[in-house]
């Protein structure tokens, strides 16, 4: 077997860092949607720009070829264009400035390669094969994707809501990080799941001590 680049996983916080994307077409744009939905601060440059992307009033524009100076202050790179020699040369001069870069469809060309994700509200799922099939992992992005309902989804902000409440009492972290096992391993995705508000309640109330507010989420 070959010997495969062993990618380390990570989420990365990219509210108001700017991102720019060089590229303007079909395959741009949902760069350009993945990047804004994370707050990222998004520039597309490119001599031609969809009105899908133009559509997005976040997205500042700069219409003009690719130039090295155009991803100077960066935090990271995506290179979404059908011309290789114009990919290529966004790769190389990434590396140079040390920028994060990804080039579409091209894991050796790039520094970072982007997921297949599974989204349910707060949950994100990411699923790599290392670059090696994007087709198989889209297919298991579809088969595990089955497997998470919106009982999931539910738990999550309920877990969200009552985690402030479970850090201000007593007991340290040990104890904290006992309780969320606790319910998570209890019969409260069930109840969710059965939209037994009653038994959520109940459970909740056993496990932190107090009443906690549901409303608009079961």
């Amino acid at each position: 077997m070959s010997t495969l680049n062993r990618y380390y996983p990570a989420y990365l916080d990219l509210k108001d860092k700017l991102c720019i994307v060089v590229g303007g077409g079909m395959i741009a744009l949902r760069k350009v949607d993945s990047l804004a939905s994370s707050g990222a601060r998004v520039r597309v440059v490119a001599p031609e720009i969809i009105q899908e992307i133009r559509n997005i009033d976040s997205v500042e524009l700069v219409i003009k070829p690719y130039e090295q100076a155009d991803i100077a202050e960066a935090f990271l790179v995506i290179a979404a264009t059908d011309d290789e020699e114009t990919n290529l040369k966004v790769s190389r001069d990434a590396c140079e400035r040390h920028i994060f870069c990804n080039v579409v469809d091209r894991p050796d060309q790039c520094s970072f390669i982007v997921p297949s994700v599974i989204e349910r509200g707060p949950i994100k799922i990411a699923i790599s094969t290392g670059g090696v099939s994007p087709a198989l992992s889209k297919r298991l992005r579809m088969d595990i994707g089955g497997f998470i309902g919106e009982e999931y989804e539910i738990l999550a902000y309920i877990l969200g809501k009552i985690r402030p409440l479970v850090l201000a009492q007593n007991g340290g972290h040990t104890m904290h990080k006992r309780v969320f096992e606790v319910l998570v391993n209890s019969q409260l995705l069930e109840a969710i799941r059965q939209r037994n508000k009653a038994l959520v309640e109940d459970i909740l109330a056993q496990a932190i001590g107090m009443q906690v507010d549901l409303e608009g989420l079961l």
